[in-house]
């Protein structure tokens, strides 16, 4: 599919690595635009070939093009400023060859990969040369697992929609074709598998792409988390073999029964899970590592960026505009949609509230309305969503609803800053968004602005804020903080999944279990990030609360009985097993790129779309399980016969 001419070839943007005794990874901070084939033949370009790849999945996941992972779903909807595509993939009308999502360029690093296995003999030191071919397995493994999971499937010819190529191509090529979807699968199995037996148990300072033990490359749980991914996937589709589901369920089985080996496990309390401080931590397993502003040769982190490789924007794409709502109670404060002014708004732009890009807000009849319904008994509401803003300007004050009598004077906070990243310390609130419904006399007694579940908009949302990042020094700053693509958390949603389809209800809902539980912890230091009207606890209430919370939150002998009914893809008005793993896999990875793939992956694109998304609902349908071709690779196809677009566009 990717056409190569030798004159410009490019295997991917990369620092050049070189190995000590041991393994242990020196940096040299000259980072290489190109490397040629001619380089390609000396261990230096084998190992520069591998962390450019690395490098090259910063460029993947930075941008606002990731809202193709959310858009289109239950659980979000395009943000008020979305653009024109956005809109499209929600309603799914108008999805085109020219408009899909291109990752495509994805091929020039598989290429990359595959001059790794050709050349790793040159790379003398036996342990370091194994530890380089394991990575190059994982990445292509996990580069292919990509592109069929958002390509395959669907052509007329060949179901897996993507070609396979596992040579080092140096040749101009202008013909290409896609392959069978089980060869796709076989190819990703035997990666992750062979991956799984070279890299190492855990990420240290003496093993490769550590950095110094800061980092989340591949480790032996990684690649045996995504194999087990990939068995799930493959279980549900047409290459599927038996024993799938089992193979995926003993895996993620093992990962917990060994997670000590592998320097895993839950955090006690969910909020601890998004902290800063463990972005690199013992729950998460994956990250593509930006590296902020103590590595910017290597990452191309620039501060008040406005792009660029080393730019994490995740943090930004659903923020709410939290800078022009006014807190006058005006005729239509409490109605729907409501009506408020742009005068006398209590809010500015900081460093600390963000930069509100405004490209997703939550889909409030699944999101809010059933995946985080309770906020009493799981804390994971509280922990995902900013529903409160600190006033943070001077701002006259507001009118009550008779349109005469002042509200009172919004406070600001103290210590609001343009430069750095500064928790408010005191304050009056100036937008609050409560869990429901309030009269108006609640609204005229507080000073600012209240939006109550039944008025979020596109352009007016609790903000997803586990992504926040303290590091920021501007206002437009994007982020430095990984993107983490596996969770240790998602091996027991990957695990009740497996089991579930086995027809294992109990075990099933012993995964589900464990999370849920884990859930209902709250502490004193998270409730000082929880707004008022929310349920918090005290340390007078915290150890009895919690306990109590534990126990509401095992599954009820009801829920488990649902577990046993089988995968319902069709039906809306009949709920399954299905729902409850993927309401549990909202409420536990909300935010994290990847919930159109959880859709797809399940069969339930076309039913949970018609459950919960208005505008898509009647016009999705079975053939939106894959993105279509991009129509520049398709193009390129020169010779040979016509490279086939998937059904249905």
């Amino acid at each position: 599919m990717k056409v190569f001419y030798k004159n410009s070839f490019v295997i991917a943007a990369a620092a050049v690595l070189t190995f000590a005794t041991g393994c242990k990874k020196l940096l040299d901070e000259k980072p290489r635009s190109a490397l040629y084939p001619d380089y390609f033949g000396t261990a230096g370009g084998v190992q520069a070939a591998v962390v450019g790849v690395y490098n090259d999945l910063r460029g993947a996941f930075s941008g606002e093009g990731l809202v193709f992972y959310y858009d289109g779903t239950d659980e979000n909807i395009p943000g008020g400023s979305a653009g024109t595509v956005a809109p499209l993939f929600n309603s799914f009308k108008g999805i085109t060859s020219s408009n899909g999502p291109d990752i495509t360029g994805l091929y020039v690093d598989i290429n990359t990969l595959n001059g790794v296995f050709k050349y790793a003999s040159t790379i003398t030191d036996v342990t370091a040369r194994t530890q380089y071919v394991a990575q190059a397995k994982f990445l292509r493994g996990f580069l292919y697992f990509y592109l069929v999971q958002t390509y395959g499937g669907l052509t007329a010819t060949q179901k897996s929609g993507i070609p396979l190529h596992t040579t080092f191509i140096t040749q101009a090529t202008t013909s290409d074709a896609p392959a069978q979807l089980t060869d796709i699968y076989n190819l990703i199995i035997q990666d992750f598998t062979d991956a799984a037996t070279g890299l190492p148990s855990t990420v240290t300072g003496s093993n490769p792409f550590s950095a110094a033990g800061v980092g989340k490359s591949a480790t032996v749980a990684t690649a045996n988390a995504y194999l087990a991914k990939a068995y799930l996937t493959r279980g549900y589709g047409e290459a599927k073999q038996a024993g799938d589901f089992q193979k995926a369920a003993d895996l993620t089985a093992q990962l917990i029964t060994s997670k000590g080996t592998y320097g895993l496990d839950l955090w006690q309390d969910y909020w601890d899970e998004h902290k800063p401080a463990n972005d690199y931590g013992k729950e998460n397993m994956f990250a593509i590592d930006y590296g902020g502003i103590a590595d910017p040769n290597y990452t191309g982190y620039t501060l008040q960026g406005s792009g660029g490789y080393g730019l994490n924007q995740l943090y930004v794409l659903a923020r709410q505009n939290y800078v022009g709502p006014g807190v006058d109670n005006v005729a239509g404060i409490d109605a729907v949609p409501q009506k408020y002014t742009t005068a006398k708004a209590g809010m500015l732009r900081d460093v600390y509230n963000g930069r509100p890009y405004v490209r997703l807000a939550p889909n409030k009849p699944y999101t809010m309305d059933v995946a985080f319904a309770d906020q009493v008994h799981d804390t994971r509401y509280d922990a995902t969503f900013q529903t409160y803003w600190i006033c943070n300007k001077a701002t006259p004050a507001g009118l009550q609803s008779d349109g005469k009598t002042l509200k009172g004077t919004l406070v600001p906070t103290s210590n609001v800053s343009l430069s750095s990243f500064n928790v408010p310390m005191d304050g009056d609130t100036a937008i609050l968004m409560p869990s429901a419904d309030v009269s108006m006399p609640r609204r005229d007694a507080f000073k600012g602005l209240i939006i109550t579940p039944k008025q979020f908009t596109a352009l007016n949302f609790p903000t997803v804020k586990k992504f926040d990042d303290p590091l920021r020094t501007g206002t437009g700053d994007f982020s430095s903080r990984p993107i983490i693509m596996m969770r240790f958390s998602e091996i027991y949603l990957m695990n009740a999944e497996a089991n579930y389809m086995l027809g294992n209800a109990n075990n099933a809902a012993a995964s589900l279990n464990i999370l849920r539980q884990r859930a209902a912890y709250r502490s004193t230091a998270d409730a000082a990030f929880t707004a008022k009207n929310q349920f918090y606890v005290t340390s007078a209430t915290m150890s009895a609360t919690n306990a109590a919370n534990a126990t509401a939150m095992l599954l009820t002998p009801a829920q488990v009985a649902l577990l046993s009914s089988p995968n319902n893809t069709t039906d809306k008005n009949s709920k399954c097993g299905m729902d409850l793993i993927l309401d549990e896999y909202s409420r536990e990875l909300y935010g994290d790129p990847r919930r159109w793939y959880d859709l797809v992956r399940t069969q339930q694109l076309v039913r949970r779309n018609q459950m919960y998304n208005p505008n898509g609902g009647l016009n999705v349908q079975a053939y939106h399980a894959r993105w279509p071709i991009p129509q520049g690779l398709i193009n390129n196809v020169l010779s040979g016969p016509k490279y086939p677009q998937n059904i249905g566009y």
